[in-house]
């Protein structure tokens, strides 16, 4: 398959087709950006040297090299390749057993490399009374990719100007990361304040939440007695918001615990990053989160170019994946035809109710 990416690439598509596949290509370089780099070295060396490749990390766990064929391949290599067009970059990865065998120059240019790039995984860590407090995963400008280090960056970096001023939110008084992140995180859970303290001696962080109600403040609560879906979201925002142009974000599934207006809220952020250049994949499966993409668009928070849709379609009795790429015009409309199974199980299951 060939996949452009926009801004915002959308991925979508029933369960099992390839979604999380394509996004674990992408990660499965970024786990072995070391050993990319060792190959890179040693490229000219008079004395040839192996590298091998790590299929199980930080990123991916994949088992083996024999493990990720398609079930109807034909040979045992693996090939991925990546054009990065804007700055005259190729990557050509081949993979043979546990062995690289071809890369091109510069493949470290790629936002993907970048100490920034910032992964956020489905499964992300729930609502802790404490949280661990790792300084050099800080000093990286990262969140984890559960969010288990979410509640030690809000401390760290509370009074750091956000990166882009557009994220800044229309009630708040000035653009300081913490304020702006408790307002987004307010579109999910109205009247919320969100604070964090870092204890040394014990090494640990800690989130606590309030809300406002009219001229009053309630006590303090934990993330244990606060729903959810409010602390499952927070790494998502946090990600966003921490971001800068030419970042990479890869999100999964951010609509999970979510309300549908909540949903929404998220695209809509993710639409004001992308139209400031940072580079966001999404994979999801809520019809709220691509018609937030589609108001976003019509609202003129993101061009219709700065985003795109690809839907993972598997039919019955086959292997193979068909993919189908889809657009969002300057009216928030998707002009192509709907591929059978792309966001209609509403209307499906509306025409049943209405014939019975």
């Amino acid at each position: 398959i060939n996949i452009e990416l926009s801004n915002l690439t959308l991925l979508t598509g029933v369960n099992s087709t390839g979604k999380s596949s394509f996004i674990q290509a992408l990660l499965l370089l970024k786990q072995n950006q070391f050993n990319l780099e060792k190959l890179d070295f040693y490229k000219n060396s008079k004395t040839p040297r192996k590298v091998f490749f790590d299929f199980n990390g930080d990123y991916v766990k994949l088992e083996s090299f024999d493990k990720i064929f398609y079930q109807d391949a034909y040979n045992e290599e693996l090939f991925i390749k990546i054009l990065y067009a804007n700055h005259g970059v190729e990557i050509i990865l081949g993979i043979n057993g546990h062995k690289i065998y071809k890369i091109q120059n510069n493949f470290n240019k790629l936002n993907l490399f970048n100490h920034d790039f910032q992964y956020t995984m489905t499964d992300r860590i729930s609502p802790q009374i404490n949280y661990p407090l790792p300084d050099e995963n800080i000093e990286k400008n990262l969140v984890g990719h559960q969010g288990e280090f979410v509640a030690h960056y809000l401390a760290v970096n509370k009074n750091k100007i956000l990166n882009i001023k557009e994220f800044k939110h229309k009630d708040s008084v000035t653009e300081q990361f913490l304020e702006n992140v408790s307002l987004w995180l307010g579109e999910i859970s109205h009247g919320i304040d969100i604070s964090s303290e870092v204890y040394e001696n014990m090494q640990l962080a800690k989130l606590t939440y309030q809300y406002t109600y009219g001229e009053k403040k309630t006590n303090e609560y934990s993330p244990l007695n606060i729903g959810f879906g409010v602390t499952y979201v927070l790494p998502v925002i946090v990600s966003i918001l921490k971001a800068k142009p030419g970042d990479l974000l890869i999100i999964e599934n951010p609509e999970s615990h979510l309300h549908p207006a909540g949903q929404a809220k998220i695209a809509e952020l993710c639409a004001i990053a992308a139209e400031e250049r940072v580079q966001i994949i999404v994979e999801t499966h809520s019809d709220h989160f691509l018609n937030g993409l589609r108001v976003a668009t019509k609202h003129g928070k993101i061009k219709p170019k700065n985003s795109k849709i690809y839907y993972f379609e598997k039919k019955l009795g086959e292997l193979e994946t068909r993919i189908h790429e889809l657009s969002i015009d300057e009216r928030g409309k998707i002009n192509e035809d709907w591929p059978d199974g792309f966001f209609d199980e509403y209307r499906k299951q509306l025409d049943e109710l209405i014939c019975l």
